[in-house]
């Protein structure tokens, strides 16, 4: 009778561990210290990670940076505004991404933290990113935070990245 009961009981732990396997989704994060490539994206660990979520303005795209407007209706380069404040917020931190699949550019699409920060609703909160809700809408309450308080882009006029990017190729 036990020398039944240890193979049964050795292929039920087995079945368990291989159903396990099939039902929890075990994402991989990524961490490290990041190179800051704009607003909405990094380079950890040779790994391209686009912020999911969210959309900053252009710092340089084929050779042009993204302009905004303030209240007073004076330019100001929002592009790179976007990548100094990334770069605040991540003060030379370790950063952790959860790996939300590819970009149809084939960039890794992550939500990333320092600590338990959200980069993204920061970046959004502060108005130098908007909610990409084409995508998503889990930044649209940041989105309208940084709406009423005219936060960054919010304080002026701006194009939304994706019309700006549209409208700038080539």
């Amino acid at each position: 009778m036990k020398s039944i009961l240890i193979p049964i009981f050795l292929l039920s732990i087995y079945s368990f561990a291989a159903f396990s396997e099939l039902t929890f989704d075990q994402t991989t994060d990524i961490i490290g210290k990041p190179q800051i490539t704009d607003g909405d994206t990094i380079v950890m660990n040779g790994i391209k990670i686009r912020f999911t979520g969210s959309d900053a303005p252009e710092s340089y795209f084929f050779g042009k940076t993204q302009i905004c407007k303030d209240s007073a209706g004076q330019d100001w380069e929002c592009g790179k505004a976007a990548t100094e404040k990334l770069k605040q917020l991540i003060n030379n931190q370790t950063v952790r991404c959860s790996d939300e699949g590819k970009d149809r550019y084939g960039r890794t699409l992550g939500i990333c933290h320092v600590r338990d920060m959200d980069l993204q609703a920061e970046m959004v909160k502060s108005g130098m990113a908007v909610a990409y809700l084409r995508y998503s809408n889990r930044y649209e309450q940041e989105q309208n935070f940084a709406k009423k308080a005219k936060a960054g882009m919010w304080s002026g006029e701006f194009l939304e990245p994706e019309t700006w990017r549209r409208e700038n190729r080539n």
